[in-house]
Order: C-alpha cells, then sequence, then structure tokens
C-alpha cells in the first residue's frame, strides 16, 4: 500500500504537465479548424460597404490561408464621393450633419484597414499610393494569423474646411468578409520546437515509468 502511494503521486506529475503542453499546443489549432469548417458552411457577403459605394472599390482574393500573404487594394474615386458628401451636407437640414461631418469635405483623403487577427504591412491612415485622374488607389500586404471567419475593416480619413477651421473625419468604408483556411504544415513549422519538445517528454516520462515498473516486477 506504501509502495502504491509514491508511484501514483509520480504518475501524477507526470501527466498533469505533459497535458497542459498537449492542450495548450493543440487545442488552439483544433478550434481554428473547427470554426473555418462551420464557417465555411455559411453564405454570407464577402464586402459589406458602409458608404453608398460599389463594393468593386475593394479588391479582396476569394480565398485565402493561414499564414499565406495576400494583397489587398482600394480603388475609390474621391472626388466623386467628396462631391457626394458635399451635396448631401449642403442640403442637411439646419442642426444635423452626416457622420458629423461639417464644411466641405476635400477630395484628398487617407485610407485604413485593421483586422484582430491580420498582420498588415501597413498600419494606421495611408496616403494613396497613386492618385490620378480622380481615382485614388490603395495597396496593403495581408497576413492571416488565425483560420476561421475573419473581418478585415476600412476606414477613411477625410479632411473638412468650415470656414477657416479644419477638421479630420474617420469614416467606415466597408468590412471584408474572409473564411481562412487553416494551414497545418506551416503551423507545424511556426510550432515544430514545442511539439519536439511534448514528444521528448513524453518519451522520457514513458521511459522512466517502464524502467520503473520493470524493477517492481518479481524476478
Amino acid at each position: 500500500m506504501r509502495d502504491s502511494e509514491p508511484q501514483s503521486g509520480l504518475n501524477f506529475n507526470f501527466i498533469v504537465p505533459i497535458a497542459m503542453l498537449a492542450v495548450l499546443l493543440l487545442v488552439p489549432f483544433s478550434i481554428n479548424a473547427v470554426l473555418h469548417m462551420l464557417s465555411a458552411k455559411r453564405i454570407h457577403n464577402p464586402v459589406i460597404m458602409k458608404l453608398p459605394l460599389d463594393s468593386t472599390v475593394i479588391t479582396i482574393p476569394s480565398e485565402v490561408k493561414q499564414y499565406e500573404p495576400f494583397e489587398v487594394a482600394v480603388n475609390l474615386e474621391t472626388k466623386h464621393l467628396a462631391k457626394f458628401l458635399n451635396e448631401i451636407v449642403a442640403t442637411a437640414s439646419e442642426g444635423t450633419s452626416i457622420h458629423g461631418i461639417r464644411g466641405v469635405v476635400s477630395p484628398n483623403m487617407k485610407a485604413e484597414i485593421a483586422g484582430d487577427d491580420f498582420e498588415i504591412d501597413r498600419l494606421g491612415a495611408q496616403d494613396p499610393v497613386s492618385d490620378y485622374g480622380g481615382t485614388a488607389k490603395w495597396r496593403w500586404r495581408v497576413t492571416p494569423e488565425s483560420s476561421g471567419e475573419q473581418v478585415l475593416r476600412f476606414q477613411l480619413h477625410i479632411v473638412t474646411q468650415d470656414n477657416v477651421q479644419a477638421d479630420t473625419k474617420v469614416l467606415g468604408l466597408a468590412e471584408a468578409n474572409f473564411s481562412v483556411q487553416a494551414n497545418l504544415s506551416e503551423w507545424m513549422k511556426r510550432n515544430g520546437v514545442w511539439v519536439a519538445v511534448l514528444l521528448t517528454v513524453l518519451a522520457v516520462a514513458f521511459y522512466g515509468l517502464r524502467r520503473r515498473y520493470a524493477r517492481q516486477l518479481p524476478i
């Protein structure tokens, strides 16, 4: 009876850290994979516009994979948008405002994208990479860090002039929905060291327990 208590304690001391390490490594990937399978069955509009513009101003790939970078683009006729916003502001009743806009909207705009589980090459408000004929173009390189259903948010930073006072407003332009495919091979590359540590710990624990049991067997 006395021998069984230390033995059970030893087994418990081995099992707990091994189980915790397995949970930390394997469970997050499993959850992401399940979420991806569930989200893939949902039918959703990939681009939801926040302003009355055609969704073709946003260019995104039809399929994306975890850890693999892709390009996102915005091609926007800023002069037409500024004219449209100025017409709304001019016709708004006194005491009301559209998105808090007052004064005249400038066609010189900046754009920004953000996402909780994306690595983005350029953060914050960005000047267009080109602006010709009233059409501004922005480009970003984006890498999804998690699988499953993810969202990228697009915003415009506009400048208004009200008499002598200049102001900056941030407008929601769109939301892009992605169903990110899980990438097991890349996940293994990034977490290979921890997987190797887990396997080593399991092998050492198994070998140690086997030797202990072998010594206790009657000759």
